[in-house]
């Protein structure tokens, strides 16, 4: 799946311009999107959290400038410093995830309430996901074509609704 520059900036302008936002982006690859993305956080001085799970593409962030950190999908949290944050940023191969059902559980409650995730997903049928993720209290799912190649899908956690005890 190749991101574009345009795709990207596309896709960004859904987020407000409010002041002191906190992303997290999950990956592990594409580059050239956590080089936009950090971009925009640095511009907009919002946070950006950049969490990567394999050593290649950790050394790749690194020789470029970025800041992140390495990630273990087992970990019991992925937030440092107990940060929530407002958006999310999904751009995994969600197949190499064993427990899918507790991984989006670790996702849900690192999200501040009315907090936007987006996953980037190859195009095809993605019914199981969209089941999995609504069990988990992910609502207002849309999806977003910004390109032939991929869609994002779009999902917000809602204060107030489903379980609490996830």
């Amino acid at each position: 799946m190749t991101i574009k520059y345009d795709e990207i900036e596309r896709l960004l302008a859904i987020v407000p311009d409010h002041p002191a936002m906190n992303i997290f982006h999950l990956s592990d690859g594409h580059i050239e999107l956590s080089k936009q993305l950090n971009d925009f956080a640095k511009n907009r001085e919002y946070d950006y959290d950049l969490a990567i799970i394999n050593e290649d593409f950790l050394n790749k962030c690194l020789s470029c400038g970025l800041k992140p950190h390495k990630l273990n999908i087992n970990q019991s949290r992925y937030n440092r410093h107990s940060k929530i944050y407002d958006y999310i940023f999904i751009t995994l191969n969600l197949d190499m995830i064993v427990d899918k059902k507790l991984f989006f559980t670790k996702i849900y409650h690192i999200c501040k309430n009315a907090s936007k995730v987006l996953i980037f997903l190859e195009n095809g049928d993605h019914y199981e996901l969209e089941t999995l993720l609504e069990e988990r209290n992910f609502l207002a799912a849309n999806y977003i074509d910004i390109s032939t190649e991929y869609r994002v899908y779009s999902l917000q956690k809602m204060h107030g609704w489903g379980s609490y005890d996830l």
